[in-house]
Parts: C-alpha cells; sequence; structure tokens
C-alpha cells in the first residue's frame, strides 16, 4: 500500500535505492520521482540528499530497536546460567523471524554497504539498534561462561552466532538455490529456526563446559 505521508515515501524508496545504489548512485531526481513527490520535497523535509540518507538509517534503526527490543524485555529475570542459555536461544530465535521477513529485504541492502564502507549512517544503525543486542548477548554469554572468557572473545562469539543468522539474509540468493526454495514462509523459517538452535545449544554447551579457547 502507496503510504499518504510523502515524508514516509520518500524514506521508504531511498532506503530501497539507496541499498541498491549507494548514497551517490542515486540522484534526487530518482529518489523524488520513486516517491511520487517533487524534488523539493527532499530539501523541504530533509534538507538534501544526505540529510535523506541518515533519515533512511534512523528509520532502520527504530524498525529493528522495535523488533528486538519486546524480545530483550520478555525474558525477566536471569538466575543462573540456564537461564541465560534460554536468554541467548531465545534473542537468536527472535532474530530468525526477523531477518526472514521479506520486508526486511531492503534494509538489510542498505546496511550491508554500511557494513562494508560504514559512513555516519552506520554510527546510527549501530548505536540505535545493533549495540542494545550485541551488549544483552555479551552479557548472557558472559554468565554462560562463567567469567573464563575475556570480554574481547565475548564480543566475537556474539558476532559468530549473530553471524549465523545474517548469513540467511544476505546470502538470500545462495540459500534460495542451495535449497530448490522458492518462498520464505513459515515452515521454512521454522527450519531454520530450529537449526540454528541446534547450533547454538552446541556453542553454549561447550562454552559452559569450559571449551573457551
Amino acid at each position: 500500500m502507496l503510504q499518504t505521508d510523502p515524508k514516509a515515501r520518500l524514506i521508504d524508496a531511498a532506503i530501497d535505492l539507496f541499498g541498491q545504489h549507494g548514497l551517490s548512485g542515486v540522484g534526487t531526481r530518482a529518489l523524488a520521482d520513486a516517491a511520487s513527490v517533487q524534488m523539493s520535497t527532499i530539501t523541504y523535509y530533509f534538507g538534501g540528499k544526505d540529510g535523506l540518507y541518515l533519515a533512511c538509517a534512523e528509520h532502520i534503526a527504530a524498525i529493528i530497536r522495535a523488533r528486538t527490543t519486546p524480545i530483550l524485555d520478555s525474558l525477566g529475570k536471569i538466575d543462573d546460567i540456564d537461564d541465560a542459555k534460554k536468554g541467548i536461544r531465545a534473542i537468536l530465535g527472535g532474530l530468525v523471524t526477523i531477518m526472514m521477513r521479506d520486508d526486511i529485504a531492503p534494509m538489510a541492502r542498505f546496511i550491508v554497504r554500511e557494513q562494508m564502507k560504514p559512513s555516519p549512517a552506520f554510527d546510527v544503525i549501530y548505536d540505535g539498534a545493533m549495540r542494545h543486542i550485541i551488549e544483552a548477548l555479551g552479557k548472557l554469554l558472559h554468565q554462560v561462561a562463567a567469567g573464563r572468557v575475556p570480554k574481547e572473545q565475548i564480543r566475537i562469539r556474539c558476532m559468530s552466532l549473530i553471524g549465523q543468522i545474517l548469513a540467511f539474509r544476505i546470502a538470500h540468493a545462495t540459500l534460495m538455490r542451495a535449497t530448490n526454495w522458492t518462498k520464505l514462509g513459515k515452515r521454512e523459517t521454522d527450519l531454520v529456526s530450529n537449526i540454528v538452535d541446534v547450533h547454538t545449544r552446541a556453542v553454549l554447551d561447550d562454552l559452559e563446559r569450559g571449551d573457551a579457547s
């Protein structure tokens, strides 16, 4: 459904175009045409193309945070290692559901570009959304490891656990070709979630046993 708010239309169109072509690869005319607005609307709302690009980053961060905050809030009190492990699995399971949704694809393309060549927009996305996920996972992993693993290694483990999920979105075309899937529905999402959970439990069990090197 087409957004009635021209500002929202511009952000939606810009996320898609910037994700495909980058900031320098998209002109204001193309942005305006894609959003069915006048070119002056970009200046009016955002001060120009660079401002629109940062607004896209802020919008993406807000969406990710809105979808992940309920997952983090649902964890409740973590009293022991078993609670911490369940919390980690709940966070990662929630991320699978988010990443497998079709509407995340344009945002994922935008984020991938920022991963490869960070701009001020990356700080917006990281501080506004990614940081709270990584810090929550890091705290729980630290509890599972019972303090045996240095913080640097904990952060790397966070990235490893999250990376197994991001691969299904970033390598979407390979996933679909390798599995012969034609869509990502509930069955496919549940299958990915189950396999990610198996991998995660194995990592956490090793970490709890002290295989922390």
